[in-house]
């Protein structure tokens, strides 16, 4: 029996959340936190966050990334106001995993910035999704009352 679209939509929504959360942990439990020696990160993005001031902000960008692809299934589900929030959380528990986590390993150390990026870069992956599929549906219901009037 073939798998249906919607099976492979919530396959493809698992495997993608499977693998950013694995890369969170693992870039985040690395021995070192350079990531120029990270074989598969480009090495524009590397020395991008590589540099000193970017230490607390690269937290960010993964979880920006987890944030559009939760939010995009929860869009494409029309979810409720509240499962953003609890998808929020369960996005901040990652982080704080991730950073519990470098407590324990040399080389690396726990960062409540770090902490509120990540917060910050899943809250702003969330809200992007948010605010454009509800520009969508709003235009999408101005299309359809106006071909129906």
């Amino acid at each position: 029996m073939l798998p249906t679209p919607c099976d492979m939509n919530k396959l493809l929504y698992y495997f993608l959340v499977t693998i950013g959360a694995g890369l969170v942990l693992y870039l985040s439990w690395r021995s070192s936190p350079a990531m120029g020696y990270v074989w598969f990160i480009p090495r524009p993005v590397a020395q991008w966050a590589d540099r000193q001031e970017n230490d607390t902000i690269r937290t960010a960008v993964p979880l920006v990334a987890l944030g559009l692809v939760v939010g995009g299934q929860l869009a494409w589900q029309r979810r409720p106001w509240w499962q953003w929030l609890v998808a929020w959380g369960l996005l901040f528990v990652l982080v704080v995993l991730a950073e519990a986590g470098q407590h324990f390993r040399a080389n690396r150390s726990f960062d409540l910035a770090d902490i509120a990026w990540g917060g910050i870069g899943a809250a702003i992956g969330l809200a992007l999704v948010a605010v454009l599929s509800g520009g969508y549906w709003l235009w999408h219901r101005a299309n359809n009352s106006r071909q129906t009037a």
